[in-house]
């Protein structure tokens, strides 16, 4: 088996749980020992943690199990976009709903350990104007960042394209929604394939955000995150622009192609032998 053993660099490397879905958790937390991970990022859906389903005794049986195979919990990021949660629309009783959900996952986010939690800034209706829902989300990302505080973990928006959300798409968009909300608790992400997607670059992202950018997805494309290799991005050149700023977070491996959902190790390994070749491993 290859197997990344992490050297000196900046930033750390988290493995992620999207493409083992088809498997139980304790595989993921298996496989992810077996290769050399120490950080994860914790996919928060069905049937591995889904917020609905996640109580006490889920928490403490998950923290066992990292604490077992020395794996730490930086980031948990509860499943949202094409599930029933936004917390920008117009219909207040989704709102209240969504906000509720991501407290318990804020709770639950400090409870596992987590430094950061991703949230969606959320969508608004097509056909309205955009600062309706933009409105929406700031007040809602406002009430959430006090539950952050009391837990003790940094929210981190993640900026999507527009077919999947149509507020925050952009670092700009980032950068005023943080300026907006005015909280040290709200932060960003950087998913490589959204940043492609809108036409920026690696330089745009820390321009426009400077330390406010606390994650980063790490993940091939275009269209579904593939493995290293199995797209076309320049992710080497990606890589060498996230260590010329100066980067000091996580790079998170979210795969999600279902060419992935049989064999999810081969997407693994292909990560491995990408980061051994690249000098992040040795």
């Amino acid at each position: 088996m290859i197997r990344y053993i992490p050297n000196a660099k900046p930033f750390r490397l988290a493995a992620m749980n999207c493409h083992y879905i088809k498997f139980p958790l304790s595989y993921f937390l298996d496989r992810a020992e077996a290769y050399g991970f120490r950080c994860i990022e914790l996919f928060g859906a069905m049937p591995h943690f889904f917020m609905d389903d996640v109580d006490e005794k889920l928490v403490e049986r998950v923290k066992d199990e990292c604490r077992r195979r020395s794996l730490e919990i930086v980031s948990l990021c509860p499943a949202q976009g094409a599930y029933p949660m936004n917390i920008a629309i117009d219909e207040a009783q989704i709102r209240k709903r969504t906000v509720m959900i991501l407290k318990k996952a804020l709770r639950i986010a400090g409870k596992l350990g987590c430094d950061t939690m991703l949230v969606s800034p959320g969508f608004g209706y097509h056909n309205q104007k955009k600062e309706i829902s933009w409105s929406h989300s700031r007040e809602s990302l406002k009430e959430l960042a006090k539950a952050a505080e009391d837990s003790g973990v940094v929210i981190v928006i993640e900026p999507l394209t527009p077919t999947t959300a149509n507020l925050v798409n952009t670092s700009k968009d980032a950068a005023r929604m943080i300026t907006e909300v005015g909280s040290e608790y709200v932060k960003s992400m950087m998913d490589i394939g959204v940043m492609n997607y809108m036409g920026e670059t690696v330089d745009d992202y820390f321009r426009n955000l400077g330390d406010d950018l606390r994650y980063i997805h790490f993940t091939d494309g275009p269209g579904a995150h593939v493995a290293l290799g199995d797209g076309t991005f320049p992710m080497a050149q990606y890589l060498a622009d996230i260590e010329r700023n100066g980067y000091k977070g996580i790079l998170s491996f979210e795969i999600n192609d279902k060419r992935y959902l049989l064999n999810p190790d081969e997407a693994m390994e292909k990560n491995i032998r990408w980061l051994k070749e690249h000098g992040l491993s040795s």
